[in-house]
């Protein structure tokens, strides 16, 4: 059994030709995270400023998806930032009263959601699973967890009905793996 937990989009697979690639092709959107360490300036004038703030909206003029406190360091606080784009110096001199440290992770991070939309299977074909299909529904942890169970039970499946396979040690090596975690 293979598995693959490498986006399609992202990756330069030679899969068999009679799998249907485009079913597990999605474009995916750029997520910046910005990760500050400093002062976030108060929002509101005189309030104190929520422990997370979110903002979630399809116009591409605001300045951030979302800011989050990321608790304490030996200086300050530690936030992230999400945005589409790399935000200035100046805009972060906007958002925050002070900062010691910035760093910035560009990465192609959840996939761009259509309506209609539809989810490819998790079995590409008999034997080779893609633990990612189910982030045509949703994109989280949780989800990737969820996906990495459906994939395990049908690898395990799969490697029941084929004849050389010890099925046994393949469960007493599962359950070890489990009790090590």
């Amino acid at each position: 059994a293979v598995v693959s937990t490498q986006s399609t989009g992202n990756a330069e697979l030679d899969l068999p030709d009679d799998i249907d690639q485009e079913s597990y092709l999605k474009p995916f959107q750029r997520t910046l995270a910005t990760f500050v360490n400093g002062i976030l300036a108060p929002l509101v004038p005189g309030e104190k400023n929520p422990g997370d703030i979110l903002t979630v909206t399809s116009k591409d003029k605001l300045l951030f998806s979302s800011i989050g406190m990321k608790g304490e360091a030996d200086k300050d606080f530690n936030y992230k930032i999400f945005s589409k784009e790399q935000l200035t110096e100046a805009q972060l001199n906007k958002l925050f009263s002070k900062i010691n440290d910035v760093k910035v992770v560009d990465w192609l991070a959840y996939p761009k959601y259509s309506v209609p939309d539809s989810v490819p299977n998790f079995e590409m074909a008999p034997g080779l699973y893609y633990v990612n299909a189910i982030e045509s529904a949703a994109s989280a942890i949780e989800m990737s967890c969820i996906g990495s169970k459906n994939v395990a039970l049908l690898a395990y499946q799969y490697l029941e009905k084929v004849d050389n396979v010890d099925s046994g040690k393949v469960c007493r090596d599962v359950r070890n793996f489990r009790e090590e975690l």
